[in-house]
């Protein structure tokens, strides 16, 4: 399937910032930021990949925030902006957990939109697209846990620090939750609604 040239921009810069920043900490010898740098721009590449195999076409705002999102969690390790600028911490999860928030709420519109035997309903949105942000950044203070514990990461200060990202974590949810009330189930473009093409939509019909 043709990609649109928007994905394939959106791809190129972003890949191409994220994988200078992976080569900067190779050359300095940190193998925790070259690695993160690395699944970041695996991360970066599912919607290109996706919308070549035909199956889903990530609207363009989405992927300029996700870009946004792990841009900013990669070039803070490798300048060090996690240690220097305590807001640093806060901005990348602000925006990472609205991310989540946001392609949460594309989620459930999908599965409403083309799910045969089960129906989401619109009003429970917000509540969902919230608590989903939450889960995922426990999860996320889950892993780095387990990363300072296991490979010495040094990813978590203190509790306030972990408690704080969790609450970061919830107003980024709370922020998409109010984006959907207020926008995104307009779909003034169609841009989610024409998101899901022929195979994901099958599968849907399939198996829901």
């Amino acid at each position: 399937m043709k990609v649109r040239k928007g994905t394939l921009g959106i791809l190129l810069l972003s890949e191409a910032v994220v994988l200078a920043m992976g080569a900067l900490a190779l050359s300095q010898g940190t193998s925790y930021h070259r690695n993160s740098a690395a699944m970041g721009a695996a991360i970066l590449a599912l919607p290109f990949l996706l919308e070549r195999a035909g199956w889903f076409r990530m609207p363009m705002f989405m992927q300029a925030w996700t870009s946004l999102a792990v841009g900013l969690h990669t070039f803070g390790l490798v300048w060090g902006l996690y240690d220097s600028a305590w807001w640093w911490d806060e901005l990348t999860h602000a925006v990472s957990s609205s991310m989540v928030g946001m392609i949460t709420a594309l989620a459930l519109y999908l599965f409403d939109m083309h799910s045969v035997k089960i129906k989401v309903p619109r009003w429970a949105f917000p509540m969902m697209v919230l608590v989903f942000s939450i889960f995922i950044g426990v999860v996320w203070e889950i892993a780095e846990f387990a990363g300072d514990v296991l490979a010495g990461t040094r990813m978590q200060y203190s509790v306030v620090d972990t408690l704080s990202d969790c609450y970061v974590d919830m107003m980024g949810g709370l922020a998409a939750s109010l984006a959907w009330v207020l926008w995104l189930w307009k779909d003034p473009k169609g841009n989610m609604a024409s998101s899901a093409q022929r195979p994901l939509i099958d599968l849907f019909h399939r198996a829901f």
